[in-house]
């Protein structure tokens, strides 16, 4: 009778037991990053600085991919493989360059039939049209405007983290504090100077800052990967051997001789020349990134430009 009831009550303790630890593990999972229609967020981006705004917004409550996350990477050119096609799939949020840029990345998201509230298209948050540069990054609005998007949709998918979003897209954007302030200090001493570019690809920044670029059909054939006209090229030359400009824009990830040439003549002619990368570069954040370029044209004016 004895070793019965012992029986009896291990098998109860045992039982009180696993009761107990599947209500602690059911208390876990409730309180584990959900979406309340039971779909956690994932996000796809086609480039790695949407990535870092996306993840910066999502926390704890979502998992974000960046299909580019190399410099090495031509975006231009890439050809998605299947893993890139799996990403677009599982994803519930995706947020692409568009205005031609990422092309790729559109095929995927048709070729998935992703909703069209599922994507955001950045160039048309901007209010930009294909055929427009495609450079949108560098404009001032941007990041602000797609954080604002990014909290929109994630409230949507999971409204009960809603007032997170809020905050974590606040913190991001209070992170850009040091860049937009920069920007503000350069913008009243740019005066609507001259300058010249080897190709578009700061553009929306150097003119949100008031800077007037004098060479758009010199820069324009270097991005199509056409060789500028001679009279293009003459031009360009004159603008910076007669200091008719404060400084040049070199694009490092693509210097070719006629660019190359230019950027040689520039420092002969002790023409300021501004250095600015079309992709993230290793090792940089978004802030970081931005803000060692206008660094660099802080130093231009404090030097004075051209002389």
């Amino acid at each position: 009778m004895r070793k019965r009831q012992l029986h009896f009550l291990t098998v109860s303790a045992v039982v009180l037991t696993v009761i107990f630890l599947g209500a602690v593990l059911t208390g876990c999972q409730q309180a584990a990053p959900t979406v309340t229609n039971g779909k956690k967020i994932h996000v796809a981006t086609s480039l790695d600085f949407y990535g870092e705004a996306a993840k910066a917004v999502v926390g704890p409550y979502g998992d974000v991919t960046s299909i580019i996350n190399s410099p090495s990477v031509d975006p231009d050119s890439y050809e998605p493989d299947t893993q890139s096609a799996k990403t677009v799939a599982k994803a519930n949020v995706i947020v692409q360059n568009g205005l031609g840029y990422d092309s790729w990345m559109n095929r995927l998201v048709k070729a998935n039939d992703k909703p069209e509230d599922d994507v955001i298209t950045v160039g048309s948050l901007l209010g930009h049209h294909t055929g427009d540069n495609p450079h949108i990054w560098y404009a001032p609005e941007m990041m602000p405007k797609l954080v604002n998007q990014l909290v929109k949709q994630y409230s949507q998918l999971d409204p009960q983290h809603a007032a997170a979003f809020r905050r974590q897209g606040n913190a991001y954007l209070a992170k850009l504090t040091p860049v937009t302030t920069l920007q503000k200090s350069l913008r009243a001493k740019a005066a609507n100077q001259r300058i010249a570019t080897s190709e578009p690809v700061a553009n929306y920044a150097l003119t949100a800052l008031g800077y007037q670029i004098v060479d758009p059909h010199y820069e324009k054939a270097i991005e199509e990967g056409a060789d500028p006209t001679p009279a293009d090229i003459k031009q360009v030359r004159g603008l910076i051997s007669t200091h008719q400009i404060q400084f040049f824009v070199n694009n490092t990830q693509n210097t070719g001789a006629s660019v190359t040439q230019l950027v040689q003549l520039a420092n002969r002619s002790k023409t300021p020349v501004l250095r600015v990368t079309e992709t993230l570069p290793k090792g940089k954040t978004y802030e970081t990134w931005m803000l060692g370029m206008y660094r660099q044209i802080q130093k231009i004016q404090q030097q004075g430009g051209a002389h």
